[in-house]
């Protein structure tokens, strides 16, 4: 009975062939359809990346390690090196200029009638013209020389401090000398005056010399 049914349909089948047609793509869709749906799945990535980054090796293709930045090469190095300032060979040092200064000072302040005239004349060897016409005008003038080598003027300087306060570009150093200095002169009251005096110290050659001055001394009131 069933045989007879398959047979009639099959016999349908062949006369009628628009429905044989459909039978045929009917069962086309059942094996093609599956097929065409497993091929446009995207390709499994890989754990554990991140969609669109490089694959895995791809930052180590150009010879460097990706954990390391390139290194610079020695010609880099080189220029870098040559690119550092060269050290001031006229640089005066300022501990010894301040040396210096002291030295200077004893000879420069010196105001002993017995020996303040040749101390005078030592301390302006290490001194430029225009320095040493600053110390004459407001410590070493004529009256004062002829008072002290008189007798008619007697001084003493008393020496505070002297210290490097600042280095210039070009290498000289601004050292400061404080101190006081007491004038008498016969039957007159004694007079104290606050000394302040910038010294500029520069390197020439293998010494030192003072190559300005700028005197900030006052009077003390009495």
């Amino acid at each position: 009975m069933i045989q007879e049914v398959i047979r009639a349909i099959i016999t349908k089948i062949m006369q009628d062939k628009i429905l044989m047609g459909l039978v045929i793509l009917g069962i086309l869709a059942v094996f093609v359809v599956p097929n065409l749906a497993d091929g446009e799945k995207p390709p499994q990535q890989a754990s554990g990346t991140v969609p669109g980054s490089p694959p895995p090796g791809a930052l180590q293709s150009s010879g460097h390690d990706s954990a390391t930045p390139p290194q610079p090469s020695a010609a880099g190095q080189a220029t870098t090196g040559q690119a550092a300032a060269p050290a001031n060979p006229a640089a005066a040092d300022p501990t010894l200029a301040t040396e210096f200064a002291k030295f200077w000072m004893n000879g420069a302040m010196n105001y002993n009638a017995q020996s303040a005239d040749a101390s005078h004349k030592e301390a302006f060897k290490w001194m430029t013209p225009e320095a040493q016409a600053t110390f004459e005008t407001n410590f070493w003038s004529p009256d004062i020389a002829n008072g002290i080598n008189s007798g008619q003027l007697r001084a003493a300087f008393q020496p505070i401090s002297v210290q490097a306060q600042a280095i210039n570009p070009d290498g000289s150093v601004v050292v400061v000398m404080t101190g006081t200095l007491v004038m008498q002169q016969a039957s007159v009251r004694p007079v104290t005056h606050q000394i302040v005096m910038d010294l500029l110290v520069r390197k020439e050659s293998e010494n030192y010399r003072i190559a300005g001055l700028y005197n900030r001394s006052y009077v003390m009131q009495q």
